[in-house]
């Protein structure tokens, strides 16, 4: 058994590492050509890691007025997640499925406010009107299954998306996904795959605080190729497959900044924009990034963040 508490210093894929997984997960020789996707070699591997919750927690029970507790299927699994509830008014709106840092697969009182020097529940979201989502994930809670450490998670997320997109009060056209810390690494792991195999499920992503590498915080028994599973769950490997508009933001002043910069320094995806924000740090950032970021979204604008700018928090 292996304990890793921070993503391990693994070198970004290399091409010829890229074809030799290729040709080892079944992928064609002519699609190596062109450089095989993160979907097309998840399509052909089943991961060894599965993680068994030590301590699963009950749903939490949010109030009524603010969510809904509904189930959603993914991989033949009934999951849990919580939305906000239909306005009644007849329209359709926006909507956003975001996904919580530290163990992203379960969720405890989401909807409770921080401060807004750090507020890890998106609550500016709501507070504009856009319909939120919060999906609970394989192993986490009450659900079945086990925790795969952001493989079969991304396909959890997508699920939740399809399931939101069904709402008849929510815009199936206008639906993103957000993630703060881990929860940023999935969101980009899921712009990744899903730009192939979902092209039009998000409108845009928004990733705070990823890390180049996929995070272990529990224990993990890598029973297979650890260097493949890893490079699997690496969203520095595979920027060049995203296709949809994602947001990399973070402070500058700590968190992973220095992580994330040679990531996007290096990115030739003209989809991928990077956001670094002067003054603020990795909780810090949240609160008046994502207060912009609504208001865009309420005003159906592509987004759009201004580096330079001061993002003073206001009171």
């Amino acid at each position: 058994m292996v304990k890793v508490q921070y993503k391990t210093k693994h070198n970004v894929v290399s091409n010829k590492r890229l074809f030799s997984m290729a040709i080892l997960l079944g992928v064609s020789i002519s699609s190596c050509f062109a450089a095989p996707s993160l979907a097309s070699l998840r399509g052909n591997y089943q991961t060894s890691i599965q993680v068994a919750p030590t301590m699963q927690m009950p749903l939490p029970k949010p109030p009524a007025a603010l969510f809904d507790s509904v189930r959603y299927d993914s991989d033949g699994m009934s999951l849990a997640a919580f939305v906000t509830p239909d306005p009644n008014d007849g329209d359709k709106h926006p909507a956003i499925v975001w996904i919580t840092g530290g163990e992203s697969n379960t969720l405890a009182d989401f909807w409770r406010k921080g401060s807004r020097q750090n507020d890890q529940t998106a609550s500016p979201y709501r507070d504009a009107g856009v319909i939120m989502m919060f999906p609970t994930l394989r192993g986490g809670n009450d659900n079945a299954g086990n925790i795969e450490v952001n493989y079969g998670e991304v396909d959890d997320v997508i699920a939740a998306a399809e399931y939101l997109a069904t709402l008849p009060y929510v815009d199936s056209s206008r639906i993103y996904l957000g993630g703060h810390s881990t929860g940023g690494t999935l969101a980009l792991l899921v712009s990744e795959v899903a730009s192939s195999t979902h092209p039009e499920l998000f409108k845009e992503v928004i990733s705070f605080g990823a890390t180049q590498e996929t995070m272990f915080l529990q224990e993990v028994d890598f029973t297979g190729d650890e260097q493949r599973e890893m490079d699997l769950r690496a969203p520095a490997n595979w920027t060049n497959d995203i296709r949809m508009p994602t947001w990399i933001i973070e402070g500058k002043r700590d968190g992973n900044y220095r992580d994330l910069k040679p990531m996007c320094d290096k990115n030739k995806s003209p989809m991928l924009h990077c956001a670094f924000i002067a003054r603020h740090e990795h909780f810090s950032v949240l609160y008046p990034l994502n207060r912009h970021l609504a208001q865009q979204i309420m005003a159906d604008e592509p987004l759009s963040i201004d580096s330079m700018k001061s993002w003073a928090i206001k009171k």
